[in-house]
């Protein structure tokens, strides 16, 4: 019997007899395979109850009825399994997965799949546009990476590698807010790895900077909630040595201390809950050795410093070396910050200069472009800070009090007395004085006046006096030279004791 070529429906021949056998057989098929719809692909054993007219594609290693039949269309007809067997391009419904699959020639796949390989596309959108910038462009809510595990074939590991052409390109990750640039990882514009921010999409700050030669990590722009070194001395106005009792100071006057008049003096004072009031100019003169000390540079010279106060009444200008800037009134840290020239390579003087009086608290001048928060600094250490600039001399006892150290008359105009400092100073000091008057016995008010031990008696002075020192720079001890004019009474090598009236003091001063 001949059959078609495609579906191999039975032909009439002719003078055929019962030709309606022949006839409803091909119709049969046609009904079987035409708009080819089955329950179910892969099976292994018919179903238990099949009805009339169901259709399944047969799956591998099948038993019964389906055996040796695999990959067939299966169709129960009047009470027994009838099998076709697939030409190429056949397409079928899988009912139970709501799914096309086509055979291509030896075994049926996913209708509309898409190929294991492309190669060299020019442009891929997905749910987009691409274009000829991004030619790769997606639009969608959520993707997914895993790795390929062992049980797949692959390793398990899973790594996105991301490459440039060259150190001074760009290799990045931007992440946009109505596509305006808001924060950005990766290697940009070198090989360091940085993670920066804007607000804008213009202005960028760099919040961590990774060395790509050297691993080490830094954030120019601080760590929230850790201080950085604050470079200002007695920052609150704690330590007051000269007992200035606040109100007008005279350019170039120091009162509390490291803070002295600016050009054309100021007023000021501190409340007792450390509100500053200021109004004129105030100086404080940065060391140089700090840099060294607490930043590893050998000057300031190109670096960002930024000064910040806390709870500023007034918007209020200020100078750090040759910059000028204004910190912004309003409550919490204000600053404002600046970026030296190279040849700044001295000592900083830091000028706060409002145009009215202001209010202030807590001042702080640290490198870097960022304010972080200020941290105090214990009342004793703070004082020994200042003491390397200014320091009075220790005296104990009561009225008259003696300073705490044996002197010595080494000549007959000359009274030594050695002393040993608690602090260095910073530079062979000068001797300050309250411009205390002799005494020829036991001094009172603003008078001092030697004791001779070894004589038991007052040592009187002829002619003026005046007070120096004999030291080397740096040095933790000084001789304090008392001298006369003409001469001090007794004998010379006599030892006894210094005192001071309860006004009178001595005081070193190496300031800058």
């Amino acid at each position: 019997m001949s059959t078609t070529p495609h579906l191999a429906l039975p032909l009439l021949a002719a003078a055929q007899a019962q030709k309606h056998v022949t006839h409803n057989e091909a119709l049969a098929s046609l009904d079987a395979l035409v708009q080819l719809s089955v329950r179910e692909r892969n099976r292994a054993a018919p179903p238990a109850s099949p009805a009339e007219g169901d259709r399944y594609l047969v799956g591998g290693d099948a038993t019964g009825a389906f055996a040796a039949r695999e990959g067939e269309v299966a169709l129960f007809d009047l009470g027994s399994w009838r099998f076709f067997t697939p030409n190429l391009g056949w397409l079928t419904y899988i009912e139970a997965e709501d799914l096309f699959v086509v055979f291509d020639g030896a075994e049926w796949k996913p209708f509309g799949t898409v190929p294991d390989v492309i190669d060299n596309l020019q442009r891929l959108g997905l749910g987009t546009t691409a274009d000829d910038l991004n030619r790769l462009s997606v639009k969608l809510n959520a993707a997914l990476f895993t790795a390929l595990g062992a049980d797949d074939g692959g390793t398990g590991d899973l790594r996105l590698v991301l490459n440039k052409s060259t150190e001074s390109d760009v290799l990045s990750q931007l992440y946009q807010r109505g596509y305006s640039g808001r924060a950005e990882t990766g290697l940009i514009g070198n090989d360091d790895f940085r993670i920066r921010v804007s607000a804008d999409g213009s202005t960028w700050r760099d919040a961590l900077l990774v060395d790509h030669g050297t691993g080490v990590a830094s954030f120019p722009c601080g760590i929230a909630n850790v201080p950085g070194s604050n470079l200002l001395i007695n920052s609150a106005f704690l330590v007051n040595q000269r007992r200035f009792p606040g109100g007008a100071l005279g350019a170039g006057i120091y009162g509390y201390d490291r803070w002295k008049g600016g050009p054309g003096g100021c007023t000021l004072g501190v409340a007792a809950d450390g509100t500053i009031t200021l109004s004129g100019a105030l100086d404080q003169v940065i060391d140089v050795a700090q840099a060294a000390a607490e930043y590893g540079m050998a000057s300031f010279a190109g670096a960002s410093l930024t000064l910040s106060l806390e709870d500023l009444s007034e918007p209020l200008p200020v100078s750090i070396g040759s910059k000028a800037a204004t910190i912004p009134a309003g409550s919490g840290r204000r600053s404002a910050s600046v970026t030296l020239d190279g040849s700044e390579t001295g000592n900083l003087t830091v000028r706060l200069q409002p145009s009215a009086a202001c209010t202030f608290k807590r001042a702080k001048l640290e490198v870097g472009t960022f304010a972080t928060p200020w941290v105090g600094v214990p009342l004793d250490v703070e004082e020994f800070r200042c003491r390397r600039y200014y320091q009075r001399l220790a005296v104990s006892g009561g009225a008259p009090a003696i300073v705490g150290a044996l002197g010595q008359r080494a000549s007959t105009t000359i009274i030594d007395l050695p002393y040993t400092l608690p602090v260095p100073m910073r530079a062979d000091p000068a001797v300050i004085t309250s411009g205390f008057t002799w005494a020829n016995g036991f001094p009172a008010g603003n008078q001092i006046g030697f004791y001779n031990n070894s004589g038991s008696a007052w040592v009187s002075l002829s002619g003026t006096l005046t007070a120096t020192t004999l030291t080397g720079a740096g040095s933790s001890a000084v001789v304090l030279r008392l001298q006369a004019s003409v001469s001090f009474s007794g004998v010379a090598g006599a030892v006894g004791h210094l005192y001071v009236g309860h006004q009178a003091f001595i005081a070193l001063q190496a300031e800058l």
